[in-house]
C-alpha cells in the first residue's frame, strides 16, 4: 500500500513540473471531413479536376504539426448522368507539385498520376457512392495516404463519356489521422 501511495504522489509530482512547462501530452484519432463542392470539367471535357486542400480545415489546423499517422482515407462521392447507359469513372490524385493540372490531356493524367479510384459504377441519373462503399473502389491506398499526409493534392474524375454527360455534384474527403505529441 505505501508503494503505490508512493508511486501516485510521484506520478503527481511530475504531472504537475510538466503543466507549467507547457509539455502537453496529445494523442487520439481524429476524422477530417471536408467537402468540395462547384466542380468544374476541364475546357475540353475530358475529365473533371480540382486542388483540394485540407489545410484550413479546424481539425487539420489543430493537430498538423502531431500527424503521426494517416489511418484511412475515403471519399463519398454524387454524380449526376445524363448518359442513357451506365458508365464508369476512375480518380486519380497527385501532389499539388506535379507539372500535371486542369488544361493537361486525358492520357498524360492516366500516365502519370496514381490512379486512386477505380471503376466507380455511374448510372443513369443521380448516383452516390459512400464512404464505406468507397473502400472496394480504392487503389493505391499508400499513396493516397503520402499525399493526404501533405494535406493538399490534385484530384481529377474520369470519365468513360464526356464530362457533358455528367456532373460531379460535390465530393467528401474523410481523413482518419493519428496524432500524439
Amino acid at each position: 500500500m505505501k508503494k503505490l501511495l508512493f508511486l501516485i504522489i510521484v506520478g503527481a509530482a511530475i504531472a504537475a513540473l510538466l503543466q507549467p512547462s507547457g509539455c502537453k501530452i496529445v494523442s487520439g484519432t481524429f476524422v477530417v471531413d471536408t467537402v468540395f463542392t462547384d466542380l468544374s470539367p476541364n475546357g475540353n471535357g475530358n475529365y473533371y479536376y480540382e486542388e483540394l486542400d485540407l489545410t484550413d480545415n479546424d481539425v487539420w489546423i489543430d493537430h498538423k504539426d502531431d500527424i503521426t499517422d494517416i489511418d484511412n482515407v475515403g471519399f463519398e462521392l454524387w454524380v449526376t448522368s445524363s448518359a442513357a447507359t451506365a458508365n464508369v469513372f476512375n480518380c486519380y490524385i497527385d501532389a499539388t507539385s506535379s507539372t500535371l493540372d486542369g488544361n493537361s490531356s486525358r492520357s498524360a493524367v492516366e500516365a502519370s498520376a496514381k490512379h486512386v479510384l477505380v471503376d466507380l459504377p455511374m448510372p443513369p441519373g443521380s448516383s452516390f457512392i459512400g464512404y464505406a462503399a468507397s473502400f472496394s473502389y480504392i487503389d493505391n491506398l499508400d499513396a493516397m495516404k503520402t499525399l493526404a499526409e501533405a494535406g493538399m493534392f490534385k484530384f481529377w474524375a474520369v470519365a468513360d463519356v464526356t464530362t457533358d454527360d455528367f456532373v460531379v455534384d460535390s465530393i467528401r474527403v474523410v481523413l482518419t489521422l493519428s496524432a500524439g505529441s
